[in-house]
């Protein structure tokens, strides 16, 4: 990378245009004779090595109140280009009321060429040339063009030609190519890797840094100086607020995408979750996992599902940690990995998932990616317990009626199943059921006992299918009816139970 030359946004006394072709020559000693007698002088040829020179000449003539043109022999011919610098120049300079000094050198402006616009020809002419003899009595005339033209106008323009420039020197370092403003005024522009320079007096001073490529991303601060000797480094961090307005738009996609996959329109919200998902939304990353594992509004990939799983897990996001060791539990997207599982669990869990709690209790009462620890599995249940969370009630019941990691307690164990059963969970409802078949920890009621199968048989669960084909076979709770029995047990036999197989076969089902 080419070093970059600093450019300090100061203020000018007067900038100097010309044409190069012709008044380079003539712009450099002027430039220099008037440096001699204290004025600050803006001659681009000096001053801008970067590439950066749109914006910096309009800085530049924003801060000077004297805008000098040299019309050097055929210096506006080109002027008829709208892209001619020149013209831009003064056009620029005429639109933001700069005080014109047109410079007659050596007598040999012949007047305006025919074909520049009108506007230049009316701005410049309505405005009383200098003229500056360069090849003899060169000081002369220039004390006589300070004397009659560059002061009245500098006190008009409440500068003086001596005043001093004061104020602090602060270099500024931005992350993001951006504006810098002081009470909506711009001072400059400053990119990553440049020196720019401003200079600031003693007070206290709004600043405000608008990013180059998207304005919505601005910061605003105060300045405070307390001494106009200081020297000191401004850095601008606008990344921060960047990722900020990504991040609040993401969530507005994320929002979006749920309202969409509430309504049923799951191909609207895998559109609105991919572009949040993308921007690092990690609610978005975790409903599309959803979106993949379910196939809702694409097709079925475990694959791409533990993908944006894994996203959302690295971000910390609970649910999803739970999902990715789901995926690690079941073999579903990567290898079967129980370790892995218990680790994606334990992540979640410590954040108070119930889901994952639960999850891991299991691991633990069934010694999966872990040393089989019942005590550890009612530990873990209890928590999600204590959320309400169903399928912990059931599991919580299992460890009661048998008497793991806890003292055997049939009544207890009907205490919790008959919470998750309350809720619709299935597996509870069964359980419950069979306390009331076999009459532990509740007074024997096959009635009750159906009742209980029967919900759970509803919702497609297998085990509580063929215990309702064994009600309907012998009587229990039910009027005996083989043909209701063999519709159970053909329910059963069908989701995979081979004793229901064997039961339907002896009824000749």
């Amino acid at each position: 990378m080419e070093p970059v030359t600093p450019f300090i946004v100061m203020a000018y006394d007067i900038f100097i245009s010309y044409r190069r072709d012709g008044g380079k020559e003539l712009a450099r000693p002027l430039k220099s004779e008037l440096e001699l007698r204290g004025y600050r002088v803006f001659l681009d040829f000096d001053e801008l090595k970067d590439g950066v020179f749109d914006r910096r000449i309009m800085e530049a003539i924003d801060a000077a109140p004297i805008f000098m043109v040299i019309l050097s022999p055929h210096a506006l011919d080109r002027c008829a280009n709208a892209d001619d610098w020149v013209r831009r120049e003064i056009e620029y300079a005429l639109e933001h009321d700069r005080h014109f000094i047109p410079i007659d050198p050596d007598r040999s402006f012949t007047g305006f060429p025919p074909d520049i616009p009108d506007t230049l020809k009316a701005g410049l002419g309505q405005h009383q040339f200098s003229q500056v003899m360069f090849e003899q009595l060169f000081k002369v005339s220039v004390d006589k063009m300070v004397r009659e033209r560059i002061e009245p106008l500098l006190q008009r323009a409440g500068r003086t030609a001596m005043q001093e420039q004061g104020g602090a020197l602060f270099h500024v370092e931005t992350d993001l190519p951006c504006r810098i403003l002081k009470f909506g005024k711009e001072l400059c522009t400053v990119r990553p890797g440049s020196d720019t320079v401003i200079r600031l007096r003693k007070g206290r001073h709004k600043l405000e840094a608008v990013c180059l490529d998207c304005p919505d991303d601005r910061l605003q601060w105060v300045q405070t100086v307390e001494d106009n000797e200081m020297e000191d480094l401004l850095t601008v961090e606008l990344r921060p607020v960047r990722e900020r307005r990504l991040a609040a738009e993401a969530d507005v996609l994320a929002e979006r995408g749920q309202t969409a996959y509430d309504a049923g329109d799951y191909a609207e919200a895998v559109k609105l979750w991919c572009e949040a998902a993308e921007a690092g939304n990690r609610i978005a990353q975790n409903s599309l996992g959803d979106c993949y594992y379910y196939g809702k509004g694409v097709a079925k990939d475990y694959t791409e599902a533990v993908k944006w799983y894994r996203k959302a897990a690295e971000q910390g996001y609970a649910s999803a940690q739970n999902n990715l060791g789901w995926c690690y539990k079941h073999g579903y997207g990567v290898e079967q990995d129980y370790a892995e599982a218990v680790k994606w669990y334990r992540k979640a869990a410590e954040q108070g998932n119930a889901v994952a709690q639960n999850n891991l209790g299991w691991c633990y009462q069934n010694g999966k990616g872990v040393e089989q620890d019942y005590a550890e599995a009612v530990k873990w249940y209890r928590k999600a317990v204590e959320q309400g969370y169903a399928a912990a009630q059931n599991n919580l019941g299992t460890c009661y009626h048998w008497g793991k990691g806890v003292e055997q307690d049939y009544a207890e164990a009907v205490k919790w199943y008959r919470k998750a059963a309350e809720q619709g969970y299935a597996v509870a409802q069964k359980n419950l059921g069979g306390c009331y078949y076999d009459g532990e920890g509740v007074e024997q009621d096959y009635a009750e006992a159906v009742k209980w199968y029967r919900k759970a048989a509803e919702q497609g669960y297998a085990v509580a299918q063929f215990e309702m084909g064994w009600c309907y076979k012998h009587g229990y709770g039910v009027p005996k009816d083989l043909a209701e029995a063999k519709r159970w047990y053909r329910k059963a036999a069908d989701a995979g139970i081979q004793e229901a197989k064997k039961h339907l076969a002896e009824l000749g089902g």
